[in-house]
């Protein structure tokens, strides 16, 4: 019989463009040009220069491109950790149902890509390759809400390290037994779940690095493999697997799940619609309704309600020490921030320093409180889990009397309200429109469109590049 490793490592080094139905290789795609827009957004961010600028000061072959940056190539490895960095800087990539793998699939084998004059359809597949290899890992390592709530953290980014391990292993061309030695290689480059970047009132953005350092480690694992080493078998099996890492349970029935039927690129895969925390995303959504509904001003406001209760997002925001994550897990943050936009959206100007401690929004988020049923990510995740998602409520009581409610429950980008991908080519003109001529957004879309006929996705690495960045 053969083991949970050689399933895996079998179907991601056989796995071939013409195994892929076509709305997955569409999905693959709206993947790929959201990952790129949600980096677009995070263009002007502080963490953006500074991983830009460290990355740059290195030096080394000139492989693959920065985003958002002055279009100097750096080794593959280091474009994978600044891109990985900049594309969870909005928090505005995918959502699975463990985490975000876009964030660091897509940048280690975007940089793979370039670095070995790969076409586009050896991309797509390698993207897709990435997907569903490390969701079946991670789903398989699933811990009990016991095991969260006894202080031992989730390992959403843990995980996600095989997207980027096997996407890359998948362009490299390595066959099975090597693909099953680079499930070894990514155990050794594989987080312990921590989440000391969540510590209340007091978050940091360091998170967002991490995902930069595992696209990097993520093409370690692959290249390490590619240059030879012995014996690093059953990394998914037995006792002292993968599992063991970041769960107290596996679910050994998701490594061959379904494949080549069961598509989780497709499937389990949210494409968020705004800039924020995942779950903050729902009430957003329900609140841009309303505005357009039933417009009112902020000054009409009396409070405002949502239902359920986060406690870890529904924190008062005066309370935290006003960093950047702080605001992007904040749902009182947030839903404040998309009201005194002019147009009612989010975008980097709604998390900049002057914003953070804007004295009106800090204090209308006094306004707010959590009410119904308490809840918490886990639980949510849960029911993501099972193809459905949380319905959040809100209630705004207006000065005068005036009561305004609103419900959501499948906001746009989730599998059961996705993106087209005409929407998504509208979404990237709009998140990239700031920094980009016109004509370089489009050539972008164009590309993408007929990625699958693109010889060298140089052109697609090209089009990232902001002049005078």
């Amino acid at each position: 019989m053969k083991s949970h490793s050689q399933v895996i490592s079998e179907y991601i080094a056989g796995l071939k463009y013409e195994d892929i139905p076509r709305d997955v290789i569409e999905q693959a795609k709206k993947v790929l040009l959201h990952t790129v827009a949600a980096s677009m957004a995070a263009a002007p961010l502080p963490i953006t220069k500074k991983v830009t600028a460290y990355t740059q000061s290195k030096g080394g072959a000139e492989e693959a491109t920065i985003w958002c940056s002055d279009g100097r190539k750096v080794p593959a490895e280091e474009a994978a950790f600044a891109n990985g960095t900049i594309a969870d800087g909005m928090d505005w990539e995918d959502c699975t149902w463990t985490g975000h793998p876009s964030a660091i699939g897509i940048p280690a084998c975007v940089a793979v890509a370039e670095k070995w004059k790969k076409s586009g359809k050896d991309l797509l597949v390698s993207i897709v390759a990435a997907y569903e290899g490390s969701q079946r890992i991670a789903m398989a390592a699933q811990p009990t809400a016991e095991y969260v709530a006894d202080g031992r953290e989730w390992g959403l980014v843990s995980w996600q390290l095989f997207a980027a391990s096997m996407g890359a292993a998948k362009l490299m061309g390595l066959d099975a037994k090597q693909m099953e030695q680079v499930l070894g290689a990514s155990l050794y480059q594989a987080t312990v779940p921590i989440n000391k970047h969540g510590d209340g009132p007091a978050k940091s953005d360091i998170y967002h690095y991490q995902h930069g350092f595992t696209a990097r480690n993520g093409i370690y694992a692959a290249e390490v493999t590619r240059r030879g080493f012995d014996n690093c078998w059953g990394a998914l099996d037995g006792k002292d697997g993968y599992w063991k890492m970041v769960s107290d349970q596996q679910d050994e029935s998701w490594y061959g799940k379904d494949l080549g039927k069961l598509w989780l690129i497709k499937d389990s895969c949210y494409l968020k619609h705004r800039p924020a925390n995942m779950w903050v995303q729902i009430p957003l959504e329900a609140l841009a309704d309303l505005l357009k509904e039933h417009p009112f001003e902020m000054d009409q406001v009396e409070k405002i309600r949502v239902k359920p209760n986060m406690p870890f997002i529904m924190s008062p925001y005066k309370e935290t020490t006003k960093g950047f994550l702080d605001a992007q897990f904040s749902i009182p943050y947030c839903l404040t921030a998309l009201m005194m936009h002019p147009e009612h959206r989010l975008d980097a100007g709604s998390f900049s320093d002057k914003m953070r401690h804007n004295e009106k929004l800090i204090a209308f988020c006094e306004k707010y409180e959590g009410y119904g049923e308490t809840t918490t990510f886990f639980h949510n995740f849960e029911i993501f889990k099972t193809g459905s998602f949380p319905v959040f409520t809100i209630d705004i009581t207006l000065k005068d009397g005036t009561e305004l409610h609103k419900s959501c429950q499948f906001p746009k980008g989730h599998p059961q309200n996705n993106y087209t991908l005409e929407e998504e080519y509208d979404h990237y003109r709009k998140v990239a429109a700031p920094y980009l001529p016109a004509e370089q957004i489009e050539r972008m879309i164009a590309v993408v469109d007929k990625l699958e006929e693109q010889a060298d996705i140089g052109e697609l690495a090209a089009l990232t590049v902001i002049k005078n960045a």
